[in-house]
């Protein structure tokens, strides 16, 4: 197979490829890593290649639906006796002790997990910019950052070089990746996805696994692959009535979807991206859909203060037990200066301010539930910025605090924490562009458990904007490999 053919085909096109014999598992191991030599000097998305699952790849089994297939997964505990090293000093080294469960399901599905990608330290960082591996490049424009925190994830996918990426969300850390290269990310419901047997409710239920893609098949395949409890788990969420991949087969009825384009927050939406996600609404109403200028109440200066708790306080709680099992100290010479703030700031939290903070979050719950209650969907920006300049954020900045740190998260995530509170379902659809041609999200989000919904409105603006599956981009990102017609790998 060419390298400039491999790059246009979704996880299910090379399934389709590998089960009519037109491709090998082999021949997509070697597109890996030749898309790798070609771009990620670049971007910096991939850290390192296992070459022991590469050379596994020819005898790969083909039995599950997506046999042979190569992906990568984000920095982060996924596979057994991988490094994980949350993109910091203070992991280097660390190896994941078991699976994730989700990712052993995916794995009996055929997945072949050939290395890992870049993520921002801990997760903390909405930029993919660390002390430890540097910047990730956009493949749109590598003058310009990937957010965070499973950057890697998104630049690979955005380049080709596989055709999705597992990452994890606790704040938007897929959703906005998603839409500053150009993707599809869905942050499902919280229980959707196990976080067994790591963790019964991973950082407190805000933060999921999940994968980045570049069509709505693969995303809806994929959930249907790994969704599901394991036993152990606190609750266990109402199980979806049929298959994903049977829900994007039936365009949705008409949906009442409350449009917002004004920012929660003190920092302003631009310009650019408020008109994508106006022209998003209009699309939706000749679609049929009602639509209406609304948004749910709350005070977003309480959410945001119960989120600095909540997270501060996972950091003073999980970062020694890390810095125990490395033997390294909690210091500026180990931690870049986000998490190193936000762990301090953790350390001078009392209990009563943290059940504080929890009690925030239930009463936020209910009142954004009750808000669901009138409307189907919730349509907003992703970001409330386009792509931004790298540079923009210092990992080594001096003498901050953990107001610094959110204020570094804010423009970023001022639309996506939100729902990582509450649990809901949320996707974000690269549905426009900057007048330079760079990519623009919109975020979906759908009321508790109903990722059916959001599929299913995501698989009708597909067939909207595109000729077939996959993504709706007028173009390609520059740093993508080609290589001539003539040429065979």
């Amino acid at each position: 197979m060419r390298l400039d053919e491999y790059v246009t085909y979704d996880g299910t096109g090379l399934a389709e490829l590998l089960a009519r014999g037109e491709v090998t598992p082999n021949e997509l191991g070697v597109c890996v890593q030749a898309a790798v030599a070609a771009v990620n000097p670049e971007i910096n998305a991939v850290v390192e290649l296992y070459r022991d699952a590469l050379e596994a790849l020819p005898s790969a089994p083909l039995g599950g639906p997506l046999h042979g297939i190569p992906t990568l997964t984000k920095d982060f505990p996924v596979e057994a006796g991988r490094p994980a090293e949350f993109g910091s000093r203070l992991a280097q080294g660390f190896r994941t002790p078991h699976d994730a469960c989700y990712w052993t399901r995916l794995r009996k599905a055929g997945l072949f997990n050939v290395g890992r990608t870049t993520s921002s330290e801990f997760g903390v960082p909405a930029t993919t910019e660390t002390l430890l591996y540097g910047a990730t490049r956009n493949p749109w424009d590598t003058a310009l950052g990937v957010s965070g925190s499973s950057g890697g994830a998104a630049a690979a996918v955005a380049a080709g070089i596989v055709p999705f990426a597992q990452g994890s969300d606790g704040g938007g850390s897929i959703r906005n990746p998603a839409s500053f290269c150009g993707l599809i990310g869905l942050k499902p419901s919280r229980g959707r996805i196990t976080g067994s047997p790591g963790s019964n409710a991973p950082l407190l239920g805000l933060a999921t696994g999940f994968m980045l893609t570049r069509s709505v098949r693969d995303t809806a395949l994929l959930l249907d692959l790994c969704h599901g409890p394991d036993a152990g788990d606190g609750y266990e969420i109402v199980r979806p009535e049929g298959a994903y991949l049977e829900a994007i087969t039936r365009p949705p009825k008409r949906l009442r979807i409350a449009l917002v384009t004004r920012s929660w927050s003190e920092t302003t939406v631009d310009p650019e991206v408020a008109a994508v996600v106006a022209a998003t609404g209009a699309r939706l109403e000749r679609l049929g859909h009602y639509v209406d200028i609304a948004a749910p109440s709350f005070d977003y200066i309480t959410f945001l203060a119960a989120q600095k708790s909540i997270w501060a306080a996972d950091s003073a709680a999980g970062l020694p037990l890390m810095a125990a099992r490395m033997g390294r100290e909690i210091d500026n010479g180990t931690l870049g200066a986000s998490v190193l703030a936000l762990y301090r700031h953790g350390l001078t939290l009392s209990g009563a301010q943290f059940m504080t903070a929890l009690g925030v979050y239930d009463a936020l719950t209910r009142e954004i539930g009750r808000f669901f209650e009138r409307y189907d969907l919730l349509l907003t920006p992703t970001s409330v910025i386009p792509p931004e300049p790298l540079g923009t954020y210092d990992p080594a900045r001096p003498g901050i605090d953990v107001d610094d740190v959110f204020a570094d998260l804010e423009p970023k995530e001022t639309f996506t924490a939100l729902f990582n509170a509450t649990g809901q379902p949320a996707i974000s659809l690269p549905t426009g562009r900057t007048r330079n041609g760079l990519p623009i999200g919109v975020q979906f989000a759908a009321r508790f458990g109903r990722e059916d919904l959001l599929l299913a409105l995501a698989r009708e603006f597909e067939e909207e904007l595109s000729d077939g599956p996959g993504i709706w981009s007028q173009g390609r990102p520059r740093c993508m490999p080609a290589i001539t017609r003539d040429k065979e790998l």
